[in-house]
Protein backbone atom coordinates (compact mmCIF):
# COMPACT_ATOMS: atom_id res chain seq x y z
CA UNK A 1 0.00 0.00 0.00
CA UNK A 2 3.16 2.74 0.92
CA UNK A 3 4.55 1.46 -2.15
CA UNK A 4 1.48 2.26 -4.39
CA UNK A 5 0.70 5.56 -2.65
CA UNK A 6 4.58 6.81 -2.99
CA UNK A 7 4.34 5.57 -7.21
CA UNK A 8 1.00 7.40 -6.93
CA UNK A 9 2.05 11.03 -5.71
CA UNK A 10 5.39 10.45 -8.33
CA UNK A 11 3.01 10.24 -11.09
CA UNK A 12 0.81 13.25 -9.75
CA UNK A 13 3.90 15.25 -9.53
CA UNK A 14 5.18 14.29 -12.63
CA UNK A 15 2.05 15.56 -14.42
CA UNK A 16 1.77 18.86 -12.34
CA UNK A 17 5.96 19.24 -13.39
CA UNK A 18 4.78 18.73 -16.64
CA UNK A 19 1.27 20.83 -17.38
CA UNK A 20 3.68 23.65 -15.13
CA UNK A 21 6.39 23.91 -17.62
CA UNK A 22 4.86 23.86 -20.77
CA UNK A 23 4.61 27.08 -23.15
CA UNK A 24 1.36 28.24 -23.29
CA UNK A 25 -0.01 27.12 -26.53
CA UNK A 26 0.39 30.56 -29.35
CA UNK A 27 -1.93 31.20 -32.07
CA UNK A 28 -1.87 29.21 -35.36
CA UNK A 29 1.47 29.54 -36.69
CA UNK A 30 1.52 28.93 -40.60
CA UNK A 31 1.67 31.07 -43.29
CA UNK A 32 -2.51 31.25 -44.32
CA UNK A 33 -3.42 32.22 -40.49
CA UNK A 34 -0.69 34.31 -38.80
CA UNK A 35 -1.84 37.94 -39.10
CA UNK A 36 0.77 40.95 -38.56
CA UNK A 37 -0.22 42.71 -35.47
CA UNK A 38 -1.39 46.00 -37.67
CA UNK A 39 -3.27 43.90 -40.06
CA UNK A 40 -3.72 46.28 -43.05
CA UNK A 41 -3.82 44.08 -46.44
CA UNK A 42 -0.88 44.37 -48.40
CA UNK A 43 -2.84 45.09 -51.38
CA UNK A 44 -4.52 47.84 -49.38
CA UNK A 45 -1.48 49.66 -49.03
CA UNK A 46 -0.36 48.56 -52.42
CA UNK A 47 3.64 48.53 -51.32
CA UNK A 48 5.51 45.84 -52.40
CA UNK A 49 6.79 42.70 -50.09
CA UNK A 50 10.59 41.97 -49.32
CA UNK A 51 11.36 38.18 -48.24
CA UNK A 52 14.11 37.87 -45.32
CA UNK A 53 14.80 34.49 -44.68
CA UNK A 54 16.07 32.53 -41.40
CA UNK A 55 18.76 30.20 -42.06
CA UNK A 56 22.03 29.42 -40.10
CA UNK A 57 20.35 31.21 -37.20
CA UNK A 58 20.81 34.45 -38.99
CA UNK A 59 17.94 36.55 -40.82
CA UNK A 60 19.33 37.17 -44.37
CA UNK A 61 19.28 40.03 -45.38
CA UNK A 62 19.59 41.32 -41.65
CA UNK A 63 19.07 44.94 -42.81
CA UNK A 64 16.63 46.14 -44.81
CA UNK A 65 15.44 49.41 -46.32
CA UNK A 66 11.81 49.82 -47.27
CA UNK A 67 9.32 52.36 -47.90
CA UNK A 68 5.79 53.13 -46.19
CA UNK A 69 3.11 50.48 -46.94
CA UNK A 70 5.62 47.48 -47.71
CA UNK A 71 5.62 44.59 -46.57
CA UNK A 72 8.51 42.35 -44.57
CA UNK A 73 7.82 38.41 -44.91
CA UNK A 74 10.12 36.07 -43.15
CA UNK A 75 10.19 32.79 -43.09
CA UNK A 76 11.73 30.06 -41.01
CA UNK A 77 14.22 27.74 -43.28
CA UNK A 78 15.84 26.39 -40.27
CA UNK A 79 14.62 23.23 -38.21
CA UNK A 80 14.73 25.51 -34.71
CA UNK A 81 12.30 27.10 -33.76
CA UNK A 82 12.61 31.10 -34.02
CA UNK A 83 10.49 34.62 -33.65
CA UNK A 84 10.70 37.80 -34.63
CA UNK A 85 10.46 40.46 -32.15
CA UNK A 86 10.20 44.35 -32.40
CA UNK A 87 8.56 47.06 -30.26
CA UNK A 88 5.96 46.99 -32.65
CA UNK A 89 5.32 43.22 -33.76
CA UNK A 90 5.70 39.67 -32.45
CA UNK A 91 5.83 36.32 -34.38
CA UNK A 92 5.11 33.74 -31.96
CA UNK A 93 7.04 30.50 -32.79
CA UNK A 94 7.53 29.53 -36.13
CA UNK A 95 8.83 25.96 -37.35
CA UNK A 96 10.55 24.98 -40.15
CA UNK A 97 9.14 27.29 -43.33
CA UNK A 98 6.50 28.76 -41.34
CA UNK A 99 6.32 32.60 -42.40
CA UNK A 100 5.70 35.80 -40.80
CA UNK A 101 4.71 39.03 -42.23
CA UNK A 102 4.37 42.67 -41.42
CA UNK A 103 3.54 46.10 -43.14
CA UNK A 104 5.53 48.64 -41.77
CA UNK A 105 2.98 51.95 -42.05
CA UNK A 106 4.97 54.14 -40.44
CA UNK A 107 8.67 55.54 -41.00
CA UNK A 108 11.81 54.75 -38.72
CA UNK A 109 13.99 52.47 -37.73
CA UNK A 110 12.64 48.69 -36.49
CA UNK A 111 15.00 46.81 -35.06
CA UNK A 112 14.06 43.13 -33.82
CA UNK A 113 15.61 39.93 -32.67
CA UNK A 114 14.23 36.17 -32.39
CA UNK A 115 13.48 35.77 -28.51
CA UNK A 116 14.13 32.34 -28.37
CA UNK A 117 18.00 33.11 -29.46
CA UNK A 118 18.67 37.17 -28.84
CA UNK A 119 21.93 36.90 -30.75
CA UNK A 120 19.92 36.96 -33.75
CA UNK A 121 18.99 40.16 -34.66
CA UNK A 122 17.85 42.50 -37.56
CA UNK A 123 16.58 45.50 -38.32
CA UNK A 124 14.48 47.25 -41.11
CA UNK A 125 14.86 50.73 -42.13
CA UNK A 126 11.39 52.61 -43.31
CA UNK A 127 11.72 55.55 -45.41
Amino acid sequence: MKRELILFVLLVSAFLAIGCTEKQPMAPINETTVSPVNETPATATGGKTVDVSIQNFAFEPNSVKISVGDTIKWTNLDSAPHTIKGTEFASGSLKKDDSFSYIFTKPGTYDYECSIHPSMKGVVIVE
